[in-house]
């Protein structure tokens, strides 16, 4: 099987759990919207982010470097993986008590920067228990994704939306308002219990030792985890921030208005981030001592793919986002339309910029991933700054699609100058293609009513499957063919 054929296949295991899962969503955000409201909304993401954020920070970046530890230890020996396992789970259970600990402490003054008030002290208490599940998954998660058990991560995505739609649905139901920090910790606890599950069961296959790595090994794996901590922690920051200036120049309403619109993409694009991190990212690591051309080939075929599986789940969404917004929230969210068409063209960009951004870490070139995202998120925050600053609430989006607009720029130039990288002509012009179909449908819903958008946006996304027509079927019939 071809590299394109495992690519595809490998996605579309993580895809099929990412449909389940938007399934689930459904019923969740229909819930959630009729029983906390925008303003509920608002809270809920607003501190999801920042025990997000905390959660990012704390874990010092080894979410790859991890990964590739535990990739590298399997070549050598179970004894070898057994001991990389330990030494993560000892460090960062430390690290998540004394998190947990220092949000106790400091409730107070980070509430006030949220919400420039105390609203948020006791939801912070509560919220930041979910820290200690959150750091245990995530080890138990990268001893998964570096054993390369793709099929087990597809599963385990399964159950974790299960689990945390029935208890986010009992919370609400049964506390209403009160639900917002308790369903951050249903989250958290629903992914640790089937990472624990999941993680138990490589653990059979290994030694029963409890042996830890000595300083000098573990090192190595915290340095290369700082590389990628830098862009983590900068996203986090930056959408904290963000989301923040929204809370207190717009009110909760909007912030609610803004976490849908973002969610509305971001929720559909999982499975593409996921597969990246999981497959993409080590096999591009061994592409480099091929050269360049093997790695330009690599890259090219991933966007190439993520286009493909992304874009028609985009235009469908753009298409219909006003009849989706009532059905899967309520009347209520339709401000958040306004942001929609810009987190689409955003997230273009994205699936774009992804895969030439993991070009950086796989070289190793450190200097260069920092400037990068240095560059990208500090525009995000500066644009994002003149837009609440304006008053209008769609030049928040507006600045969200700016951003990714430099990002890509300075990437592909680093790309090209630094690595010797080249996107090829197939994947500009299908680029230019997507962007097409997606003026085309803002304008349509700019101009014309409801029936005729979705007739519109209909006809150019039929126009655009009979086009890739060949691609999904060699997808579909890599999909099906048996290993």
């Amino acid at each position: 099987m071809s590299d394109k054929e495992k690519s595809y296949r490998n996605t579309a295991l993580l895809g099929v759990s990412s449909v389940v899962n938007i399934l689930l969503s459904v019923i969740r955000n229909k819930v959630f919207s009729i029983y906390l409201g925008p303003a509920g909304i608002g809270q809920l993401g607003i501190l999801n982010d920042f025990i997000n954020s905390i959660h990012t920070v704390g874990t010092l970046g080894v979410g790859n470097s991890g990964v590739q530890a535990v990739s590298k230890a399997s070549v050598e020996s179970g004894d070898a993986v057994k001991k990389v396992f330990n030494s993560l789970l000892f460090a960062f259970s430390i690290i998540s008590v004394l998190l947990v600990t220092a949000i106790f402490i400091f409730a107070g003054p980070i509430s006030q920067s949220l919400a420039g008030n105390d609203t948020y002290i006791i939801y912070l208490r509560i919220a930041a228990f979910a820290l200690l599940f959150k750091f245990r998954t995530s080890i138990q998660s990268t001893l998964i994704t570096g054993m390369k058990r793709v099929g087990m991560l597809a599963r385990a995505n399964i159950l974790q939306g299960v689990i945390t739609t029935v208890l986010g649905i009992i919370l609400v139901i049964a506390l209403r308002n009160q639900a917002v920090p308790y369903l951050i910790l249903s989250l958290a606890l629903g992914g640790w219990l089937v990472s624990y599950y999941q993680s138990n069961r490589v653990l059979k296959e290994l030694p029963g030792h409890r042996q830890l790595l000595q300083f000098r090994e573990m090192s190595p794996i915290f340095i290369l985890g700082f590389s990628s901590l830098w862009a983590s922690l900068l996203e986090s920051v930056v959408n904290l921030v963000n989301k923040s200036w929204i809370n207190q120049y717009f009110g909760q309403d909007h912030l609610g208005y803004y976490q849908v619109a973002i969610g509305f993409t971001g929720a559909y694009i999982g499975f593409i981030t996921t597969s990246i991190i999981t497959n993409y990212y080590p096999n591009l690591v061994t592409k480099v001592q091929d050269g360049t051309k093997a790695i330009n080939e690599y890259v090219n075929q991933q966007i190439g793919i993520s286009m493909a599986l992304i874009m028609p789940l985009l235009f469908i969404m753009l298409t219909f986002s006003r009849l989706f917004l009532t059905i899967l929230f309520s009347e209520k969210f339709l401000a958040a339309n306004a942001l929609i068409s810009y987190t689409v063209a955003g997230t273009l960009i994205q699936v774009v910029a992804w895969p030439i951004a993991y070009v950086f870490l796989a070289h190793r070139a450190t200097r260069t991933y920092f400037i990068s995202e240095s560059v990208g998120n500090g525009s995000m925050l500066l644009l994002s700054f003149f837009a609440v600053r304006s008053g209008l609430f769609p030049m928040i989006g507006l600045a969200y699609v700016l951003h990714y607009v430099i990002y890509l720029a300075l990437i592909i130039f680093l790309f090209y100058r630094k690595f010797g990288g080249m996107i090829s002509a197939e994947n500009i012009w299908l680029f230019l293609i997507n962007a097409v179909i997606i003026a085309g449908i803002v304008i349509s819903k700019g101009f014309f009513s409801d029936n005729i958008t979705y007739l519109i946006g209909s006809i150019l996304i039929a126009l655009y499957f009979y086009r890739s027509r060949k691609e999904y079927l060699f997808m579909l019939n890599t999909i099906l063919k048996r290993k």
